[in-house]
């Protein structure tokens, strides 16, 4: 199923988004910035058993697989992982699960393939077709962010600004990243360590998914052992 761009060059089926030299710019401030540790989160979450599994050792899926016109992005199952790759400088592309929650989990191992430092990639919470929705994102030179696409905008807008992280392994080393909504409370945690918290009300359901975007260079990206867990507020941390 085709997924429409958020990118640098609109047509009548491309969404803008500037992201991608300010990424990198950010990403060079903040790493100077990194000497102060993140805190724990103030909620404690509970989670079901995964409801659905995904190891992508066979083509069937029920993911999003798709080449855009033009052959500037796509998604595939290729070699026991699903595989998003976008030429430099055309936005984020995704693809979603094709399954509607609510309080949920998205957990995954992402690793960069091919493509310069400073790319941008991740995960997806309550995301509609257009690609608006929740998104959290990593970028291969070791920062982190949350952002909320919305249909009255072209830029996704930060709820938790690009922030480097120790805890982030770079370059082309797996990073295993999870994504959990539940209410209005969105957490994000990578390789076990927590990363960031925020509270916003705007999306309520929708989809998880992966998404991607490139700079400089096409970015090559594969996603696997997905993991979808429906979630629940447990209680508070106290802090």
């Amino acid at each position: 199923m085709y997924r429409m761009l958020r990118a640098i060059y609109p047509s009548p089926r491309v969404r803008q988004v500037q992201f991608a030299r300010w990424l990198l710019l950010v990403g060079l401030v903040l790493t100077a910035c990194s000497g102060t540790k993140e805190p724990a989160p103030t909620i404690i979450l509970g989670f079901s058993p995964p409801d659905m599994q995904y190891d992508f050792t066979s083509a069937d899926s029920t993911w999003d697989t798709f080449i855009t016109s033009g052959s500037e992005a796509l998604f595939r199952v290729q070699n026991g992982a699903l595989e998003g790759a976008v030429i430099a400088d055309r936005g984020y592309i995704w693809s979603l699960a094709n399954r509607r929650y609510s309080d949920s989990s998205i957990r995954a191992q992402v690793r960069q393939t091919q493509g310069s430092r400073g790319n941008g990639f991740g995960l997806l919470c309550r995301t509609d077709e257009a690609g608006n929705g929740y998104y959290f994102l990593i970028s291969s030179a070791g920062q982190y962010a949350i952002l909320k696409a919305t249909p009255d905008a072209v830029d996704p807008h930060p709820l938790k600004v690009w922030t480097a992280s120790e805890w982030l392994h770079t370059g082309s080393e797996a990073n295993e990243l999870e994504a959990t909504c539940v209410n209005d409370y969105l957490v994000f945690f990578a390789n076990g360590h927590f990363l960031a918290e925020v509270r916003d009300p705007t999306y309520t359901v929708g989809e998880p998914g992966v998404v991607l975007g490139a700079v400089e260079q096409t970015l090559w990206v594969r996603f696997d052992d997905i993991d979808l867990r429906q979630a629940t507020i447990a209680g508070v941390t106290g802090r």
